[in-house]
């Protein structure tokens, strides 16, 4: 059997289709379905963002994950850099980045990842099941001195080890909010499903893989 390339092996524009691919199938598929099924069960119709929000992020960066035996343990991607996932999809809270930092050796390290990438599934307005949006900011802290400058900011305070950033939910806002200071975090993917009845349609609106730094808004 021939061996299916790996994402690192595809250009931006087969990452691109293959990226409105899976939201379609993957995301917005099974979303849908858990949709009709909750007004049965009265079950949340959450889908598990996480690993999904994974396979997304290798599309657009083109960087795989580190193997089916890793188990979610360690960096998520092959280069060592880290996924942070949040949705509010079937959700009812407002979700939170969360990065367990409560050492400055656990500080220096995160400061040191090659990238960050922070995934967000929502919809555009508070309260609606749908549609479904996603988006992908990415940072490069190596090289993003207003990112490591609020990190820094809140390590230097007492805290309880865990680096709390607030995702634009619900809105078409790029500025993620954190107490020491909120940020513009560099887009890199954002995509919205349509209103087609019948038809799981998404549209990709925004594709920059390398999006620049982050700035203060």
């Amino acid at each position: 059997m021939e061996q299916e390339p790996s994402v690192a092996e595809l250009n931006e524009k087969v990452r691109r289709g293959l990226a409105k691919s899976f939201i379609e199938d993957a995301v917005i598929g099974q979303y849908h379905q858990l949709v009709r099924w909750q007004h049965i069960t009265g079950q949340s119709a959450q889908i598990d963002s996480g690993y999904l929000g994974q396979h997304l992020v290798s599309l657009v960066s083109g960087i795989p994950g580190r193997g089916r035996g890793s188990r979610g343990k360690g960096a998520d991607l092959a280069d060592g850099s880290e996924i942070k996932i949040a949705s509010t999809l079937g959700g009812v809270d407002k979700p939170r980045w969360n990065n367990k930092l409560n050492t400055p050796q656990a500080v220096d390290t995160y400061l040191n990842n090659p990238a960050i990438f922070f995934s967000l599934f929502d919809t555009p307005e508070r309260g609606k099941d749908l549609p479904v949006r996603v988006r992908v900011w990415v940072i490069e802290p190596p090289q993003d001195a207003v990112f490591c400058n609020v990190v820094r900011t809140w390590a230097a305070k007492h805290s309880s080890g865990n680096f709390q950033l607030h995702p634009p939910c619900w809105s078409d806002s790029d500025v993620a909010t954190n107490q020491s200071g909120d940020i513009a975090l560099p887009l890199a993917f954002r995509a919205t499903q349509l209103d087609i009845r019948g038809v799981d349609y998404l549209e990709v609106e925004h594709w920059d893989p390398s999006p620049g730094k982050c700035s203060v808004p």
